[in-house]
């Protein structure tokens, strides 16, 4: 059967340090996942943005044997899709990237939700680089909370976790504050003689998930001041899903709460086990960890896009198959 039999569809996943994209026929056979170079216009510009993307597009087409005019539609979840200042720069900027294909985007916020939810009604809190939280009712009501920067109000995410991490490793070390063994365990996991020689370190990623999961070696040993971060933490959760409960949920006799990005997906403890704990008492909630990347949330909008109704059966039917495609750099 010639490969163009089909027509496709691709999710775009934006993030600051990399961008996936995930090609799938509209029978909801996920063929080829590429793992780029991060393409958030706020991180790099406009224009090394769309260079960035079409050079990614024209990668995965190329590797499947298509053309650009056989998708149907590309998806774009966009982290720096913040205010409408953001979202006029880049529908300009994504009308350049493949012309003549259909396309649409959102803040990536919403494709974790809509990943986790099988594109139904629900709420997500991220915390991975960063932090989204966004969430919609029955009757399609939405509503975003938070989710720009720690410098406006966020608390979760992994850089924001490693800096709480360090503080009290730091403090606990000069007794500033009660003590607690991040200060040695943070200096072995670094390979550094004190905390204070950090601050000789480049902050980089691989350096941020090694506090985090030291981090949270420490609260699974029962450290009380890791405890203490980790009900912080827990805190904001309830925070958020309050808000969203009360402004879109009450008429609803139970809602769904996808919990995603790399931190909530490692189902570290005790954090899962205090989420799931406090969020019961008060909610009738089915909570969800996708095992698998949110571009599957930009496929299903693609989908729904190109005017393609996406029953559970095919949601399913993309998650499988997604999960057994190989990601390519």
């Amino acid at each position: 059967m010639n490969k163009t039999t089909y027509k496709y569809v691709l999710g775009v996943d934006i993030g600051n340090t990399k961008t996936l994209y995930a090609l799938t026929r509209l029978d909801g056979t996920a063929l080829h996942i590429l793992r780029g170079m991060g393409t958030n216009y706020q991180e790099i510009g406009q224009d090394e943005m769309v260079r960035r993307l079409r050079d990614g597009i024209a990668a995965i087409i190329k590797e499947c044997g298509i053309l650009k005019h056989d998708m149907a539609a590309i998806y774009y979840g966009a982290a720096g899709a913040d205010t409408p200042t953001d979202f006029q720069i880049l529908e300009k900027a994504f009308a350049q990237v493949a012309p003549g294909v259909p396309f649409d985007f959102e803040n990536d916020g919403w494709i974790a939700l809509h990943s986790g939810t099988l594109g139904q009604a629900g709420m997500v809190v991220t915390c991975g680089t960063g932090n989204t939280n966004c969430a919609v009712n029955s009757t399609g009501e939405r509503l975003r909370i938070g989710g720009l920067s720690e410098f406006l109000g966020d608390v979760l995410g992994a850089y924001s976790i490693a800096a709480y991490a360090m503080q009290a490793a730091v403090r606990g070390e000069d007794g500033r504050d009660d003590p607690t063994i991040l200060s040695t365990l943070i200096p072995r996991a670094l390979n550094v003689e004190t905390n204070a020689d950090v601050i000789n370190l480049e902050v980089t990623s691989e350096l941020v998930k090694k506090v985090v999961e030291t981090f949270f070696d420490a609260a699974q040993q029962g450290d009380g001041r890791s405890l203490n971060i980790c009900w912080m933490l827990v805190k904001e959760v309830l925070n958020i899903v309050r808000e969203f409960y009360n402004g879109l949920f009450q008429q609803e006799k139970f809602f769904k709460l996808v919990l995603d990005g790399t931190v909530f997906r490692q189902k570290y403890q005790p954090l899962t086990r205090m989420l799931e704990l406090a969020l019961r008492q008060k909610y009738n909630v089915e909570i969800i960890i996708p095992d698998y990347d949110p571009v599957v949330g930009a496929i299903f909008l693609a989908f729904k896009h190109a005017g393609c109704p996406l029953d559970k059966r095919c949601a399913k039917q993309i998650i499988k198959t997604y999960k057994s495609v190989e990601i390519r750099e």
